[in-house]
């Protein structure tokens, strides 16, 4: 017989919010496993003694949870879908016929709360994962990715500037070009002493960004990556734990900043959320330089990162393709060439190979364009030669393959699921809060991934489990 449904609307019903809600939808298990009642008293200096009652901010974080946890775009789309979703309504607290409120609650409170406060919500989290021993600190797999920023390529002007200001630069950058050329004739200005602070300096990229800002976000810097077009950018970069891709740390900086500038931060902070220092540090050549081999390596971290070598042209021989003979007495080029030590300055040593000796070479295209020889800048101390071996040996290989699984890995899940794919606020300060909030949901799902019971299938499929990205050979625990 066929059947119709009946759609007169009930004038009573007898049931509650909690009825309606799946025993296995995730919001359970997040209300389960995160208690954020300590928001009381980690916000309540920044709230007055007087006045009208404001939303609470544990529903203000849950909202966060929500919007970054199921990769919610935008926050009227999150106040739309609250609106409508029962599961949403019973995690925040508002019942079937509690009003919702405005969006703006969600801009204000971010006015409202520091940095500090969303640090301090990814560092607990950290935290919970810890105590579940989802981290084992063996390993630091670093590495960044260029964000877009919420800006316009079109909205980047020249700065405008005063007479005074135009000749002061002027004068600025006559007195910088002659300080590069001191620091050329002494070929480098790394003396030896890593200092966390001027890690990365050293490196200046983007000089156009020096004379454009953004009337949009002023912070945006023009960056590109992998030869594609400059886009208004900032960089995310992340430190990941080995065992089950737990995000120890982040950091954010602008598009053009040396990814070395990040390393100390990052790991000092890995290092206080693992409670351990790492064995390995794990990255790629961006990361390669002296100052990080060196800072690394004297904290008894072996790096598995590829030297980044000076004077190092696409397709060309690289520095670690030459030989150095007795104590950095004489060097030797792959096809057999030896040079004098000609200079030793500050932290370095500099080896000459003559106009005769490359032009008669049969590797000179492989070697050099230069009409004058080959010039190379050798550091003092065996850093570059360590991170050789570590790269070479069997667990180098290893750990290689596995930071393309992991980092790379835990990036693309951020920018996929976890709205990282683009800015959603202005400014470098915001940007972190963003960062910070993505670190902190997929800290969340490795915390939810731990227990027994597991997201219904439709939430599984769009959210992939760590175990599922990888492989038994990459298992480090």
């Amino acid at each position: 017989m066929q059947g119709k449904k009946d759609s007169t609307a009930k004038l009573f019903y007898e049931l509650t919010l909690d009825d309606l809600v799946p025993a296995d939808h995730p919001v359970r298990k997040i209300s389960e496993e995160l208690d954020l009642r300590y928001l009381y008293k980690e916000t309540r200096e920044y709230y007055s003694h007087e006045g009208k009652p404001s939303i609470d901010p544990v529903v203000l974080f849950k909202f966060y949870v929500i919007c970054y946890f199921f990769g919610i775009r935008t926050e009227r789309q999150l106040f739309r879908e609250v609106q409508v979703n029962l599961a949403y309504r019973w995690y925040l607290g508002y019942d079937l016929d509690e009003q919702i409120p405005h969006h703006s609650i969600m801009t204000k409170s971010r006015y409202r709360f520091p940095v500090e406060v969303f640090d301090r919500f990814f560092k607990r989290i950290v935290y919970l994962c810890k105590k579940k021993e989802l981290i084992s600190g063996d390993y630091y797999f670093m590495d960044s990715s260029l964000v877009r920023a919420d800006a316009a390529k079109s909205s980047f002007r020249a700065k405008l500037r005063t007479e005074d200001e135009f000749l002061k630069q002027l004068r600025e950058e006559e007195e910088k070009e002659e300080e590069e050329d001191r620091a050329e004739q002494k070929h480098d200005r790394f003396d030896g002493e890593v200092e966390p602070e001027k890690m990365g300096r050293r490196n200046k990229s983007g000089k156009v960004n020096d004379r454009i800002w953004s009337s949009t976000d002023p912070d945006a810097q023009l960056a590109r990556r992998g030869g594609g077009a400059a886009v208004p950018a900032y960089k995310a970069h992340f430190c990941v734990d080995g065992k089950k891709r737990v995000i120890l740390s982040v950091a954010a900086s602008k598009a053009n900043d040396d990814d070395m500038t990040k390393v100390a931060e990052l790991t000092t902070n890995a290092l206080f959320a693992s409670g351990r220092k790492a064995s390995y540090g794990v990255a790629d050549s961006k990361y390669g330089g002296v100052e990080t081999l060196k800072y690394l390596q004297d904290q008894n971290i072996q790096t598995c990162i590829h030297p980044r070598t000076t004077h190092t042209r696409s397709g060309k021989f690289e520095q670690t393709d030459f030989k150095v003979l007795g104590e950095y007495e004489a060097a030797e080029c792959p096809a057999g060439h030896q040079s004098l030590r000609s200079d030793s300055q500050g932290y370095t040593y500099l080896f000459k190979w003559s106009k005769e000796q490359c032009d008669g070479c049969r590797l000179k295209k492989q070697c050099t364009t230069s009409k004058s020889g080959r010039t190379l800048v050798f550091y003092k101390g065996d850093h570059f030669r360590r991170a050789r071996e570590v790269l070479d040996s069997a667990i180098g290989k290893k750990l290689s393959r596995a930071r393309k699984v992991i980092i790379e890995g835990v990036i693309a899940e951020a920018k996929t699921n976890h709205l990282m794919g683009r800015c959603k606020y202005r400014g470098l300060p915001k940007f972190r809060i963003q960062l910070l909030l993505t670190a902190s949901v997929i800290n969340l799902k490795r915390l939810l991934q731990s227990t027994k019971d597991r997201a219904r299938p439709g939430i599984a499929a769009a959210i992939p489990l760590a175990s599922n990205c990888l492989g038994a050979s990459f298992c480090f625990a």
